[in-house]
């Protein structure tokens, strides 16, 4: 039986930060769950990144019904239902496969962009590389406008195998720590050398 609490989070507005917290986690490891009656966000990590699904979990705990927790080698939460969570698969995936937003650009803000790279990024000598394989070639070209065009980010296309990522260049990552760096949690610094 549904709580009054699911309830009322079902219905709840979620905030602007919120939304890009999801948005950011979307672009990175984010994951929508089908449920009976539509879509939950889920945030799955390893164990060794607990401090950070506890962040995301305060950021999103009034869209919850449990705590996180832990299985197998995870640690992992998910919201209840929501529109917003609908709306959001609607514009990541075509079926199963998930792709980048039409409306990518509108979403994305410096904290949108530290929730990416604390999910996908990686430290890589001086520069910055973003897991982005599940985008198509021309998606990750996309990216590259869009972090140009709204962050003022420089950023090259890397090839990963059969696949390609994003690597930010050498020359922008004053601008990314500088922008992203009030929202970096103390166990994700490492990714920045903060």
């Amino acid at each position: 039986m549904e709580t009054m609490k699911a309830r009322n989070a079902r219905t709840r507005p979620m905030t602007s930060l919120q939304k890009e917290l999801i948005f950011g986690s979307l672009l990175g490891d984010g994951h929508l769950a089908r449920t009976t009656s539509g879509y939950a966000f889920r945030v799955n990590h390893s164990i060794s990144q607990k401090e950070y699904v506890d962040w995301k979990y305060a950021h999103l705990a009034s869209f919850t019904n449990s705590q996180p927790r832990v299985y197998q080698r995870s640690y992992y939460f998910r919201t209840v239902t929501h529109p917003t969570m609908t709306d959001l698969r609607k514009m990541f995936y075509i079926g199963s496969q998930k792709r980048l937003p039409y409306e990518t650009d509108a979403w994305i803000t410096p904290f949108a962009f530290a929730i990416w790279l604390m999910d996908d990024g990686a430290r890589d000598k001086n520069q910055l590389r973003l897991n982005t394989q599940s985008f198509s070639l021309k998606e990750n070209e996309r990216l590259i406008r869009i972090l140009e065009a709204k962050l003022g980010i420089t950023a090259t296309i890397n090839r990963d195998k059969d696949r390609h990522r994003l690597r930010v260049c050498a020359t922008s990552m004053p601008r990314v720590r500088k922008l992203v760096a009030p929202f970096i949690i103390p166990s994700m610094q490492y990714k920045l050398s903060l």
